[in-house]
């Protein structure tokens, strides 16, 4: 499935919130460019606590504008307005979209199954900056437009890892080099680099599965004694060791590396548990259900781990031949 330009930023028009009716739709956003896709999270409150409503249906009043592709997704098919009803047995919403003329062409994309290598001196990979998945207030956006940038300004590729299942891709650029459809980051693709730069993402569940699946297929096709790789913190979001729980906004982890008092503290508290589960936990929440084989510890035994924060703090994670060598950055703002 193609993948579309989002337009600008409205309120929602709905229904008033009674405790017959207490549906609450994400993103925020119902100005749509003709042919654009989105897939709205649907939540209820019960004794304050939010709950995701999994059971809901979608019924546009003005199909020739807004039709309903399938019982999350809705497309904008023309310009006018069309009032949409989210009805569910706890409650009802409508929104009332508005569709404008302009549209822009689709973004090509390739199932992740279709990709056998990648390669460059560099890479940009950016995952899941969709605004009607998780980040729906866009936090990393402006880390991840400043990196595609630098990165196209350089001529080094940039990859998109993007969802059929949340289609409202939120970066700047709609161009990359390579769009892979992959719900969860996972592949089996050999990505043979010097240096990849993970962006976009969930920091401790999709990014972390991004650079798990990445380093297997390196190391698994044996191409590079040397892996380095880069995690610039203002372009990655996260709601991990924060209070931040959905649909609250999620937060940069850029952010929550500057609310530590030293790189020991954020070597300790942030990166250090990324590194243990992205070596122990093979595949990061158990998906996809059936893991590349050999596990990644195997793959991983008797290569010397080390990380650095800003350049200036560097630490062993862990010891082995002094010729093989993965490198973890990982980039306050700024850092490139």
């Amino acid at each position: 499935m193609n993948l579309f330009r989002v337009a600008a930023v409205v309120a929602i028009a709905g229904c008033a919130r009674t405790p017959q009716s207490p549906l609450e739709i994400y993103p925020e956003y119902t100005r749509l460019l003709v042919g654009d896709q989105i897939h709205y999270t649907v939540m209820h409150r019960q004794d304050g606590a939010p709950s995701f409503v999994e059971d809901y249906r979608l019924e546009s009043r003005n199909p020739a504008v807004v039709r309903v592709v399938d019982s999350i997704r809705l497309e904008a098919v023309s310009p006018g307005r069309s009032e949409v009803l989210v009805r569910s047995d706890v409650g009802e919403r409508v929104l009332s979209i508005e569709v404008e003329p302009d549209a822009r062409p689709p973004m090509p994309t390739t199932h992740h199954t279709e990709v056998d290598r990648i390669a460059g001196t560099e890479l940009l990979f950016v995952g899941h900056a969709n605004l009607d998945g998780w980040d729906h207030t866009a936090v990393a956006k402006p880390g991840i437009d400043r990196l595609v940038r630098e990165f196209k300004t350089r001529g080094h590729p940039v990859v998109y890892f993007v969802s059929q299942d949340y289609p409202f891709w939120y970066t700047e650029d709609r161009e990359p080099d390579l769009a892979v459809v992959s719900e969860g980051q996972e592949h089996e693709i050999v990505v043979d680099a010097e240096r990849v730069v993970f962006s976009g993402g969930d920091f401790i569940v999709c990014t972390l599965r991004n650079a798990q699946m990445t380093l297997h297929g390196l190391l698994n096709a044996g191409v590079r004694d040397r892996v380095h790789f880069v995690f610039p913190a203002d372009a990655i979001w996260t709601g991990y060791q924060s209070p931040r729980k959905y649909p609250a906004p999620m937060t940069s982890l850029d952010r929550l590396m500057s609310e530590r008092s030293s790189a020991q503290e954020r070597y300790e508290q942030l990166v250090a548990p990324f590194l243990d589960r992205l070596f122990d936990e093979f595949p990061a929440g158990g998906y996809p259900e059936i893991a590349p084989v050999p596990p990644l510890k195997e793959l991983v035994e008797g290569w010397s781990v080390e990380v650095a924060i800003d350049h200036t703090f560097v630490q062993s994670y862990r010891s082995g031949d002094p010729n093989k060598v993965i490198r973890f950055d990982f980039l306050q703002k700024q850092g490139g």
